[in-house]
């Protein structure tokens, strides 16, 4: 029997590559489980197009954070097929979060995976074909795997490492017309991430990052990326893998909620003669909770019937109520502008809860920091993403609260502060905070105000 394998690689590599992992870094790494708000993503990836027998990948991945606990979960689908070979498989994941201090924090997690492989004997090409069962077997086998992951994050600068593979199980495929067994054997494989984000202004963001998979007993190969974005609405990455290929990747977001991402690869090995580019795409939506819609207003009442003697003084009293209640639309049509500005800007902090939540957890001031006399402190009665969501913010506090505010960017770069007082004394941002907490500003307040400490 003859076995035809797509170059070194494939006996090599034994699980997927992936280029929109800079999107979903929970594909590499069970640690990213949970890291940002809850998502749901689809990858479809088909290698080396036109060339017989190339790796063509399915993954499916859902994760996200439990509320007020640093503890994410995941699951992920995964169909693979690389010639005669194929796996399905589904995982579950744990991942934890330790925040060592207000810049650093440590994550780490588990998957436990149920994997099925095949080996499709009707694909292999063979001298002898007189066995008519040759052409139509499919031998499967079930496994139980372990994947595991560590990442580590200090201010805008984050390295990971993860496994997979780790109890290295063996299948054990059998075909009596051509062989007694064939023993297919899972070997570990290593991913060391390393990864910087830089922002420019506050629109732009250039993250360089470089990806180092190692398969056990193999020499490591190499991937660097560098992803920009404008206002983390639209991005590209380019992409070079050592002895591989090179590619780039272009996505957008629609309504900070759906994501779409595409990628194009081509090899600079030996099967850039015959062509062979890769195609990937991803589809992603990040899951919000349902908000509810705002009661509707109850129709005033109407008089019912009036009397013929009261008829000309209840004219003119109609008359006068008709040039009020012009008035008075024109100050509700106001007013209701104003409520659906505050009631927009709810909605997107309602989607920004699980990672506001997290960030608040490791960003609040407490009094272990009031010794801290290189510490700054901010009273925040709001926190937004986008540069122009916390001027809106700004603009209706001052509006409807006279409440004047300014605005401070966050050391990772991801929020917008806006604060209401600043003092270098701990104590002294207490009796702010419950200034704050006091006024007349906290009907138009989001969320609960609180001390963010800042290092100057």
């Amino acid at each position: 029997m003859t076995l035809f394998l797509l170059g070194w690689e494939l006996t090599a590599q034994q699980t997927p590559l992936y280029t929109h992992a800079y999107l979903n870094r929970y594909l590499y790494n069970p640690a990213m489980a949970g890291y940002e708000q809850s998502s749901a993503y689809f990858l479809y990836r088909k290698q080396w197009a036109g060339v017989d027998g190339a790796p063509e990948t399915q993954v499916f991945t859902l994760d996200g954070q439990l509320k007020n606990h640093p503890v994410g979960l995941g699951v992920t689908f995964i169909n693979d097929v690389t010639n005669v070979l194929g796996r399905t498989g589904g995982a579950l994941t744990g991942a934890y979060e330790v925040g060592l201090t207000p810049n650093q924090s440590l994550r780490f997690g588990m998957s436990f995976t149920a994997l099925r492989n095949r080996v499709f004997f009707d694909r292999i090409r063979a001298e002898d074909v007189s066995d008519p069962g040759l052409l139509e077997k499919v031998d499967q086998h079930t496994v139980f795997e372990g994947n595991i992951g560590f990442s580590y994050q200090v201010k805008n600068l984050r390295i990971g490492f993860s496994g997979e593979q780790m109890f290295q199980n063996t299948f054990k495929h059998e075909e009596e017309a051509i062989f007694r067994s064939l023993d297919y054997t899972l070997v570990r494989h290593f991913y060391t991430t390393a990864e910087y984000t830089f922002t420019i202004g506050n629109d732009y963001k250039v993250r360089p990052h470089v990806l180092v998979r190692t398969v056990q007993g193999l020499r490591s190969q190499y991937d660097a990326n560098l992803y920009a974005s404008y206002k983390d609405f639209i991005w590209t990455n380019l992409v070079y893998r050592h002895d591989i290929g090179a590619g780039a990747s272009i996505g957008f977001e629609l309504e900070d909620q759906y994501v779409f991402g595409y990628a194009y690869e081509f090899p600079t090995t030996d099967l850039s003669i015959i062509g062979g580019s890769t195609h990937e795409f991803t589809v992603g939506i990040r899951l919000h909770r349902a908000i509810k819609a705002p009661a509707t207003r109850q129709a005033k009442a109407r008089p019912s019937h009036q009397s013929l003697a009261d008829q000309e003084r209840l004219d003119a009293i109609a008359q006068q109520n008709e040039r009020v209640r012009g008035k008075l639309e024109k100050a509700e049509s106001k007013l209701q502008s104003q409520n659906e500005e505050l009631q927009r800007l709810k909605e997107i902090v309602e989607a920004y809860q699980q990672d506001l939540e997290k960030t608040v957890q490791k960003l609040q001031a407490s009094a272990v920091d009031s010794a801290d006399h290189s510490m700054s402190y901010y009273v925040v009665v709001g926190a937004l993403k986008k540069f122009e969501n916390a001027k809106a913010f700004q603009r209706l506090l001052l509006r409807e609260a006279q409440l004047s505010t300014k605005l401070v960017q966050s050391a990772s770069g991801t929020w917008f502060f806006i604060y209401a007082d600043e003092t270098k004394s701990f104590t002294e941002a207490q009796q702010l905070l419950e200034k704050v907490q006091g006024s007349d500003a906290m009907p138009f307040i989001i969320e609960e105000p609180w001390i963010y400490k800042s290092e100057k």
